[in-house]
């Protein structure tokens, strides 16, 4: 049995092979920082795509389970994925930015570095806060930050499903009342 793909690559080490053809002088720990900059990106907008897709689906029309409201739901959110970050992040940080001010901050920091890795312009020498991505504790901030970010959203999306619920919560009250009513009237 061979050790190679079809290609000609070391089956098992196919990334890192090619990682090494592509980028010679990055070391293990480079990439591995790189790795977690990209990761954070993703959760973030991971946690973006989910709170608008939750938010523009809650009032829009045809809310009753059917074919047609199925289907819109997918079309909304292959729309949210197709859209670049900015954008989807722009709707969003006018309001999150109101009680949440530094982690929206920290959205656009976690954006422009990965960026900059992701164009290419700084792969080696990519900053966050000013501190280079080489030292640990500027890793240790990037987790930090998105994991704040992340949190926030989330209080985020249960502030704008509030309403939403207490509405919930005040029909299934009234619809108590009105079977009570009913019992005693029988």
């Amino acid at each position: 049995m061979s050790h190679l793909t079809d290609e000609g690559f070391p089956k098992g080490n196919v990334a890192q092979t090619l990682r090494k053809i592509l980028y010679p002088e990055l070391t293990e720990h480079q990439v591995e920082a790189i790795i977690v900059c990209l990761m954070a990106h993703l959760l973030i907008e991971n946690k973006l795509n989910g709170l608008l897709y939750r938010w523009l689906r809650q009032d829009a029309p045809g809310w009753k389970e059917d074919e047609k409201a199925s289907k819109a739901e997918d079309n909304l959110w292959k729309n949210i994925v197709k859209m670049d970050f900015a954008k989807k992040y722009s709707l969003v940080e006018p309001f999150f930015a109101m009680d949440f001010s530094d982690e929206a901050a920290n959205v656009w920091k976690i954006n422009d570095l990965r960026n900059n890795i992701f164009h290419g312009r700084a792969i080696t020498d990519a900053k966050f806060e000013g501190q280079p991505l080489s030292e640990e504790k500027t890793i240790e901030k990037i987790f930090l930050a998105t994991q704040v970010v992340s949190m926030k959203l989330d209080t985020f999306d249960e502030m704008i499903d509030a309403p939403h619920a207490n509405a919930e919560r005040w029909r299934k009250r009234l619809s108590e009342f009105e079977m009570q009513k009913d019992e005693k009237s029988s």
